[in-house]
């Protein structure tokens, strides 16, 4: 909020100290000395709750990336086996391909590996097979025989029970894909286990003129090329890895670590490695005397295989891998696929933050106690009466912290000569870089331009005394409307309508001068007691004001950095924050009109990321659906227009956007009797009156 009631307590002043005394600093010598005691005994007991506290957060943190970092896996899995399912399926439905196909299966026994029926068959699936750089082929019929294959001595054998089990779902007419297979376990038959393999196979039917399945066509590839390397994290600096597994705990793509343990000589050369404890790190030379099949499985492959509590899950207790690292992990389980994806990272990594926080808490132990015990030593001749001038901000003599933000801090202020209230936004120390200070000073060079009366007024700006800038704005006596919800409740129609028509005016404006807000939000529109006037709003924090016509001015945003708030972003600033015009400002509205009226965000999510997907993939949940019944139809269609994903479909101006506001507030009135009565029944909400000193 940009500024709210000041508590009721006598200013502080802020100002330097006054001549030292010395009898008083006599007195409070040992009171000191006490003190020093006292605060290295606080700071032992917030240290260690502050490390528990980290760690419990960062352990949230962690388990979030390791979820976010296998949704992508797991997608790119699941994509890459749906997208080779639908080639299998289009090149299957060919003329050719299925018509040379059907005549193979409908051939007697013994018949079909003819040479010249083979030589058709080839020929048809012979561009599919160079396209695709599919390895193998398979004709499968009804039988279990191999109808068609590149190998002939191959042709004609019959498939393992186990592998024609895995057929059963293609002659029921679905497309499979079948994990990894050596050729010795999956067809009898001489020169079998030659073969260069195993593959992964998608399977596809092969139906006949009246949609019969006869057939099933398979397509293998070497599971040790591009399906192997599908998962493969190559990123420096990080340790995290990711991988596929089957039912038997046997990884079916290439870990990450894969070439060094074979290099190492604790795995076989294209072999798959076993998701399962060794017992030490393989990798720092540990070698384990049991046998590989006797050995537990990892906490994860656990969870996954023989728990099988979930679908998915996160592990952030260290455990060890399959190569015998401390590591933490997560996985989801693909039933259709029968596979697991797991993506791992070290627990050094993931944890190793806390390390240099205790380390922190150790230097920050000492300092205090080298600097209270300077403090105390020199507190005869330093300290000082306490009086002090009270602190000025040019004209403005600051009387107490009333809010703040991440980049400033918030005062309630009265002007030296007029007496007049106000607020004084005063910029961090510590964050006056030159992109903040440029924010700050173009937020109050063009906000103090606009004059709408439903737009904060700037007064004045500077820098104090220290060199930190300032503006002195309106004190706003009233509730912004993230609060007055949270608080209170959803409003009413008429009076959700009342607000934002309110903000309109403020935002049509800025429009109307080429500027763009990009931080509307229910944080930066006050609901306020002006003038005699209830209800009346007041939008704030212009700090991320744009100039649409001035190339000239450098945009501070250029440098794709997300400033504001995700859950009001349009989805064009999400993907590049400086792309935004008037028509971001109209989503922002759009769902500050949907959280009053609903009483939450339609995008809410319980961590950032999630909320940043929602608003790029989802659409807004109906008013209706979200608890809001009463909105009316044109009122919930403009909600719903505003929140489009592409601008084009977004009303045009924001005068669009009031003029739909304006024949839905005929039908659902809010007189200043109605906006009297509520600020009558909740004088909480209100600022407390400030005497003229």
């Amino acid at each position: 909020m940009e500024h709210s009631r000041p508590p009721a307590e006598s200013p502080a002043p802020l100002g330097a100290f006054s001549a030292p005394q010395i009898g008083e600093a006599q007195r409070r010598f040992w009171l000191i000395v006490d003190a020093m005691i006292g605060a290295l005994v606080v700071i032992a007991l917030v240290g260690g709750w502050a490390y528990l506290q980290v760690r419990g957060s960062l352990r949230d943190v962690r388990a979030a990336g390791l979820v976010s970092l296998l949704e992508v896996e797991a997608r790119t899995l699941q994509l890459w086996i749906n997208e080779k399912k639908r080639d299998a399926e289009r090149w299957a439905t060919t003329p050719e391909v299925r018509g040379e196909g059907v005549r193979l299966a409908a051939l007697p026994a013994g018949t079909a590996c003819g040479a010249a029926a083979q030589g058709r068959f080839r020929d048809a699936i012979a561009p599919y097979m160079a396209l695709e750089e599919v390895a193998v082929f398979n004709l499968v019929g009804r039988d279990g025989r191999i109808l068609s294959s590149p190998h002939p001595g191959i042709c004609g054998s019959g498939v393992g029970e186990e592998f024609r089990r895995e057929l059963g779902p293609v002659f029921d007419g679905r497309t499979t894909f079948v994990r990894p297979w050596d050729e010795a376990g999956r067809v009898a038959a001489p020169g079998a286990a030659a073969a260069r393999g195993p593959f992964v196979w998608v399977k596809t039917p092969v139906r006949d003129a009246d949609g019969t399945v006869v057939a099933a066509l398979g397509f293998g590839r070497i599971a040790a090329d591009d399906f192997g390397r599908l998962l493969a994290l190559t990123t420096s600096g990080t340790s995290r890895d990711a991988y596929a597994f089957d039912e038997a705990g046997l990884t079916v793509t290439e870990p990450r670590h894969a070439a060094r343990l074979v290099e190492a000589g604790a795995a076989a050369a294209g072999a798959s490695i076993a998701v399962r404890d060794p017992g030490g790190d393989l990798l720092a030379g540990h070698r384990p005397t049991a046998a590989v099949d006797s050995r537990p499985l990892t906490a994860l492959a656990e969870a996954a295989l023989v728990k099988r509590e979930s679908s998915e899950g996160a592990l952030i207790e260290p455990y060890r891998n399959y190569r015998g690292a401390r590591v933490i992990g997560a996985w989801r389980w693909l039933p259709a696929e029968r596979l697991g994806v797991a993506v791992e990272v070290d627990a050094e990594e993931a944890y190793g933050p806390l390390e240099y926080l205790q380390l922190g808490f150790g230097v920050l132990f000492a300092l205090v106690l080298v600097s209270m015990t300077a403090a105390a030593s020199t507190s005869l001749w330093a300290l000082r009466s306490g009086l002090r001038e009270a602190k000025r901000l040019g004209a403005y003599r600051i009387e107490r912290a009333i809010g703040g933000g991440g980049m400033s801090d918030i005062y309630l202020a009265r002007h030296a000569q007029l007496k007049r209230l106000a607020a004084v936004k005063v910029l961090k120390p510590h964050l006056a870089t030159d992109e903040a200070v440029t924010r700050f000073k173009r937020e109050a060079q063009l906000c103090s331009q606009l004059s709408h009366p439903n737009t904060v007024e700037i007064f004045d700006y500077g820098t104090t005394r220290e060199g930190r800038w300032y503006y002195a704005m309106e004190y706003l006596d009233g509730i912004a409307l993230e609060d007055l919800v949270k608080r209170h409740g959803r409003l009413p129609v008429g009076r959700a309508v009342h607000a934002l028509r309110q903000a309109c005016g403020s935002l049509a404006e800025a429009h109307a001068r080429g500027w763009v807000h990009r931080d509307v939000k229910p944080n930066n529109i006050m609901l306020c007691v002006r003038g005699g006037q209830y209800d009346f709003v007041k939008v704030v924090d212009f700090g991320l004001i744009k100039q649409l016509a001035a190339p000239q001015t450098r945009d501070i945003t250029q440098y794709s950095k997300i400033l504001g708030t995700p859950l009001y972003m349009a989805p064009e600033r999400l993907r590049n924050p400086a792309d935004a015009d008037a028509r971001a400002d109209i989503y922002a509205l759009g769902a500050v009109a949907y959280f009053i009226l609903a009483g939450r965000s339609p995008f809410a999510a319980e961590t950032e990321h999630d909320a940043i997907y929602k608003v790029l993939n989802e659409p807004a949940p109906p008013l209706a659906a979200a608890g809001a019944a009463d909105v009316p139809a044109a009122l919930a269609a403009l909600v719903a227009r505003c929140l489009e994903k592409q601008r084009e479909a977004r009303p045009a101006t924001i005068e669009d956007v009031d003029a739909v506001l304006e024949a839905v507030a005929r039908d659902f009135p809010w007189t200043q009797a109605d906006a009297r009565a509520w600020w009558a029944e909740h004088p909480e909400e209100r600022a407390a009156p400030v005497a003229v000193s």
